[in-house]
């Protein structure tokens, strides 16, 4: 039972620290943690669901401490959201970072600019410190994507974030007063990454030219080629574009709703090119064709990265040469692993702009990846056969997903120490459900959800004696006391296991975790954290 209040919401896979990719055979493979997209990146967790704009903050770490208006004497053109040095600040929508750098009065400032309704719209973020800033000028963004950590630099009284909004791009003279915008904008990680506010329905095609296209909508994928249900927007622009291009590939797949406990292909974001001959020199040819046109198009086609033979490419970062896998699907020799960063499912009248027809070579692998298999899945893996109801196993993968401190056996560990996976139950303080919320904590993470996994309605309108509801909210409310606690462990002032740490959290709450540098000593807490690791050994797999 969760004895802490409600702490920063996290919902999204921290993609920045591990990816696990599944392929059209259903094989599960890991791609080593020090060979990601975004690595150096916070692993703060953001993302807002499709149709909605981030706050900056979330609320439970933001105060307000100065409203837009006048202010000793002169114009305040923002909003100041006060909270500790280190606090994650996110992307209020989709956009281009047209400034990140030093700015008279804020120490150190981001200006975001964005295409709004089909208006240019611009967003400020002030106060922070040099290594606060995530981002650079030139580079894409997407709502809830977190971009800096909050400072005390510049022209302050205080750590704060300083927020302003712009009609137009950025201008001294054409800022609005943000506060309505702030309170109609949802909480950063109420939504999967990538799932960014999209444009009317007219207009949902990337509104960059297409590179040396032509300007025809480009066509559906053929029903002999491939489906394109379940796919997210920006897959199914991959896989429509593929198609059109080398009309010679027979097969474009991804979807399953078995992911073994990662997103990629459940939720839509993945599709798999596959090469048919693949081990003749033509089909390699024809595979590194393929990398090449996607790669030279991977602004346009929203593409995270990419796995061909072996190597892993990223949109941003350096490729890097995985280790040997054992399998030539595994080795990705027979087919090329597409991750776009999503942008929701179509709306009715989608429409994905024409085919692009740039061209240009993917660059080539610099290291080697030799982490071995299971690295970045914490410190327990899946789940042995017939150990847990087989109604829940689908959900712990999904919900294990959300972090990488988790892991089916734990969640499946603390399930039992919380019910024993009993519905109905409510204990003497009024925790009700499979995962034992209080209402209060409820009431900021218990969202609905849909057969996989994604959010469907407001916090607190979920079920806690509904499976998926349950196991979702359970695994989200462990995220994000490990995203609160992350910065303490990593700075050392917070000591031992991360998952224990996690665990110790969820039971007491973060801030005991925090006031105690470790588990606290309670006899409760401690043995809450023993039995759940040991039972979680039990479940393992390997164990």
């Amino acid at each position: 039972m969760k004895k802490g209040g409600a702490v920063a919401l996290a919902v999204v896979l921290a993609l920045s620290l591990f990816v696990v990719l599944f392929v059209t055979t259903g094989v599960r493979e890991e791609v080593p943690t020090d060979c990601l997209p975004g690595k150096g990146i916070s692993s703060a967790a953001g993302g807002v669901p499709a149709g909605s704009f981030s706050k900056p903050m979330k609320t439970s770490e933001a105060q307000l401490t100065s409203p837009f208006g006048s202010r000793w004497g002169t114009m305040h053109k923002g909003i100041d959201l006060a909270g500790p040095v280190g606090t994650p600040i996110y992307a209020y929508a989709d956009g281009i970072v047209t400034k990140a750098e030093p700015a008279t009065g804020f120490g150190m400032w981001i200006v975001l600019e964005h295409n709004i309704d089909g208006q240019t719209v611009s967003t400020v973020y002030g106060h922070m410190f040099p290594d606060g800033v995530l981002v650079k000028p030139g580079e894409r963004v997407t709502a809830g994507q977190h971009i800096a950590d909050e400072g005390n630099n510049g022209d302050t009284t205080g750590a704060h974030l300083h927020f302003e909004y712009h009609t137009g791009p950025w201008s001294p003279d054409n800022a609005i007063d943000p506060q309505p915008l702030y309170d109609d904008a949802v909480e950063p990680g109420s939504g999967q990454t990538g799932q960014s506010p999209l444009p009317s329905p007219s207009t949902t095609a990337p509104t960059s030219p297409a590179p040396n296209g032509g300007t025809a909508e480009m066509a559906a994928l053929p029903a002999n080629v491939g489906s394109e249900e379940h796919f997210q927007v920006d897959t199914v622009r991959v896989a429509r574009a593929v198609h059109a291009k080398f009309p010679q590939i027979t097969t474009i797949g991804g979807w399953r709703a078995d992911g073994g406990g990662f997103d990629d292909h459940p939720s839509g974001r993945a599709a798999d090119i596959m090469i048919d001959n693949w081990s003749s020199e033509e089909g390699k040819a024809l595979g590194d064709q393929v990398k090449d046109y996607l790669w030279a198009n991977r602004d346009y086609l929203r593409i995270e990265y990419m796995i061909w033979r072996q190597e892993y490419i990223p949109s941003q970062g350096e490729p890097n040469t995985m280790e040997d896998r054992g399998s030539t699907t595994q080795n990705h020799f027979d087919h090329v692993h597409v991750t776009t960063v999503g942008h929701g499912a179509p709306a009715p009248g989608q429409t994905y702009g024409p085919v692009p027809g740039g061209g240009g070579s993917a660059p080539k692998a610099t290291g080697n990846c030799t982490t071995a298999p299971g690295a970045g899945l914490g410190d327990h893996g899946q789940l042995a056969a017939g150990q847990i109801p087989p109604e829940f196993e689908p959900w712990l993968a999904l919900s294990a997903a959300q972090c990488r401190e988790l892991s089916p056996a734990i969640l499946a560990a603390q399930l039992k120490q919380e019910s024993a996976f009993t519905p109905g139950l409510t204990s003497p303080a009024g925790a009700e459900g499979y995962a034992q919320f209080l209402p209060g904590t409820w009431a900021s993470f218990g969202f609905p959800v849909d057969d996989r996994g994604v959010v469907t309605g407001a916090a607190g309108e979920g079920d806690p004696n509904d499976i998926g509801d349950a196991v979702m909210a359970q695994g989200r409310y462990n995220c994000s006391v490990a995203d609160t606690l992350r910065p303490g462990i990593e700075s050392g002032a917070i000591t031992g296991d991360p998952v224990e740490l996690m665990l110790a959290g969820y039971n007491a709450g973060p801030g005991a975790v925090q006031q105690f540098g470790g588990i606290p000593p309670y006899s409760e807490t401690q043995n809450y954290v023993t039995t759940i690791t040991a039972t979680a050994s039990d479940y393992d797999l390997a164990r």
